[in-house]
């Protein structure tokens, strides 16, 4: 075995031609691992490979992986399950199975509502406390999001409201359906979201930010530093100020900006001093723990605020498929990893 070769493992079906070594996404990073001493090879992860793959990222030191929570109908049991196995025997993993739950589900949003960066957030962690308790959360004029345990593309992630003229209709748009807008009866409401309880499942309810039309900014970070930026005008379930109801802006590009970039230095520091330190704190993780690519997603309460720990509130956290992400990064992710190894 090279003592120090890496798999950068992502998603792939038995007819993809994928090479993540020189995908526009990957290939800075394997550039600058090759650079450092490292030798990188691309990996396809697909359900149906899961025996093949035990055998074959044991010759790896170290496995990098890019797989979403959900994808083509899959979701990653058989993945983390295979990860968990290769970790016990010695191979370093990039985010391991468990760190993930712990923060980069959306029960994360609920374990840090007493954060400054929390706020008015509720878990349903079975169906029957969320038949009790979501209407009742769900007045007249509210606004309320609900998401499920794990997803990635918008998917289980709904805007959620009375309709102001029927109050006992409940009007729903999903994130991921190009914002078509829904009318439910209250059972009816209730009787499709049972199934997001299937297999320990569970939903948190947010409220609804109104600094979403600010825009979103993400916070990329390798270990307990600040790695990079990403920006996006405008995000899923974002309403045209004059049409508030019918009309919603589609989804622009995310712009990309290194770690130095003087526009979110407020966040970099209010991060690395405060906010990291009190996620390690809550969900009891050593520095050495945390994922080599993670990102936390924020609305911009008030774009001109000096305050930073109210300018900023919590959308998620993504550690599963951090991708892409800013050039920036690959320093960092290498610079890390060689650490790790020593």
């Amino acid at each position: 075995m090279n003592p120090k070769s890496v798999a950068i493992v992502v998603f792939g079906d038995m007819d993809s031609t994928r090479n993540a070594v020189t995908e526009d996404n990957f290939k800075p990073l394997a550039e600058s691992l090759t650079e450092a001493g490292f030798s990188v090879e691309s990996v396809l992860y697909h359900d149906s490979r899961v025996k093949q793959l035990e055998t074959e990222l044991l010759r790896f030191t170290a496995v990098l992986v890019w797989v979403d929570p959900i994808v083509q109908g899959m979701d990653r049991r058989h993945l983390d399950a295979l990860l968990m196995d290769i970790s016990q025997k010695g191979v370093f993993v990039s985010t391991p199975p468990a760190v993930i739950l712990k923060i980069g589900t959306k029960q994360v949003l609920y374990s840090t509502r007493d954060m400054d960066w929390g706020g008015d957030t509720e878990l349903y962690a079975d169906y029957a406390d969320f038949a009790k308790c979501f209407l009742s959360s769900l007045d007249n004029t509210s606004i309320r999001i609900l998401k499920q345990y794990r997803g990635s593309s918008g998917s289980g992630v709904f805007k959620v409201r009375r309709q102001v003229d029927e109050p006992q209709t409940i009007l729903v748009i999903h994130a991921a359906s190009g914002n078509e807008q829904r009318l439910l009866s209250e059972d009816e409401f209730l009787n499709e979201f049972k199934r997001y309880f299937d297999n320990n499942g569970l939903l948190v309810n947010q409220r609804w930010v109104e600094g979403i039309t600010n825009g979103m900014v993400r916070c990329y970070i390798t270990g307990t530093k600040v790695s990079g930026f990403g920006y996006q005008e405008s995000v899923a379930l974002c309403p045209h100020s004059e049409h508030p109801d019918t009309k919603f802006r589609p989804t622009s590009r995310r712009f990309y900006f290194s770690e130095e970039c003087g526009m979110f230095q407020d966040l970099r520091q209010i991060m690395e001093t405060k906010w990291i330190p009190q996620v390690q704190e809550i969900h009891g993780l050593a520095e050495e723990s945390l994922p080599l690519l993670w990102d936390v997603d924020f609305f911009i309460n008030e774009v001109n605020s000096t305050n930073t720990a109210q300018k900023y509130t919590l959308c998620e956290i993504n550690v599963s498929c951090v991708t892409p992400f800013p050039p920036s990064c690959a320093k960092y992710i290498t610079k890390e990893l060689s650490a790790r190894f020593n």
